[in-house]
């Protein structure tokens, strides 16, 4: 009997929440730049973008954002990055910010096409300028899948900020049973992070903003969360494939995506610099202390000799 009323309540729960996956766009086109705004990605999708330019720019970022977030993630940076000389484009990802979608999950391969088209437009945008793929958590899977499949990314080198690698392998038992459970029963139900007392970041003023802010997501859809575990999976087994000069900046005692997988992955690379901070967190870039960071990643990229791969800066203390 408990049984049978289990099986019950599971089929009512799935039948008012059934996967909601975030369709494409109208019709095929060339991607382009709608506006100063907006571009238009190859399936006529519509996403939004933010640019803080550099009055005579000797570098570009395209930067990636991290899940449930937006382009505007990078505003602090970039403000620093543009007076020194580096333009920063960010868009919002689909399914997120002020892109339509409302947090479901376009897919890993539409994702990692979208960043490679938009990277395509600013390197046409801004030719004979070096250009560095960022991406921060979510963020930093997509950057690295985009080189991947012997494709081009057409960037000259990658930037991950607490890149998240916490796929199936890094997943307890309980966690992935449970994800898959839900999954199965409840895809289109929603989470939170409350109550598992997690602090993305020292900055309490950015997380009052962050929890005002409207293009922010508050709760996730499991759909989503599934989505996302595959997404960082692909991008653990196929990041030694990355043959990109790569600069690695996390926090040791992360506290939303744990250090191991990113230490991994950093034996595995070959052409990759990381840095870590102890006292960091992961939204390293908006920390209190977030501007040594910024000040990392413009030496990054502005200077050639930094970009010498072998160099582990290991974590360092407070």
């Amino acid at each position: 009997m408990i049984r049978a009323l289990s099986v019950v309540a599971c089929v009512a729960l799935a039948a008012c929440s059934t996967p909601q996956t975030l369709p494409p766009g109208p019709a095929p086109t060339e991607a382009h730049f709608r506006d100063a705004g907006h571009w238009i990605a190859s399936d006529g999708y519509a996403l939004a973008f933010s640019t803080w330019a550099a009055a005579k720019p000797k570098a570009v970022i395209v930067a990636l954002h991290g899940m449930n977030d937006y382009g505007e993630a990078f505003a602090m940076p970039a403000k620093f990055w543009a007076e020194n000389g580096v333009t920063t484009y960010a868009y919002d990802q689909r399914g997120f910010g002020r892109t339509e979608g409302d947090g479901r999950w376009a897919g890993t391969a539409t994702m990692v096409s979208d960043a490679r088209e938009f990277v395509a437009l600013v390197r046409a945008k801004h030719p004979g300028l070096p250009l560095f793929l960022m991406g921060e958590s979510m963020g930093g899977a997509v950057a690295i899948l985009s080189g991947g499949e012997g494709k081009v990314v057409g960037a000259d080198g990658v930037i991950l900020i607490s890149p998240a690698f916490l796929g199936w392998s890094h997943l307890g038992f309980a966690e992935r049973t449970l994800l898959r459970t839900m999954m199965e029963i409840s895809p289109g139900s929603q989470v939170t992070g409350q109550g598992l007392n997690r602090q993305p970041t020292d900055n309490i003023p950015v997380l009052k903003a962050l929890s005002r802010d409207p293009y922010v997501i508050k709760r996730t859809r499991v759909d989503a969360v599934y989505g996302l575990v595959n997404l960082m999976e692909e991008a653990w087994q196929r990041a030694p494939e990355e043959t990109l000069p790569t600069l690695v900046v996390y926090a040791g005692d992360d506290q939303i995506v744990p250090s191991q997988p990113i230490e991994e992955l950093v034996r595995r690379m070959s052409k990759v610099r990381s840095i870590c901070y102890m006292d960091g967190f992961h939204m390293l870039l908006r920390d209190v202390k977030g501007a040594r960071a910024w000040q990392e990643i413009l030496d990054y990229i502005t200077k050639p000799e930094d970009r010498r791969p072998g160099e582990v800066r290991a974590c360092a203390a407070p």
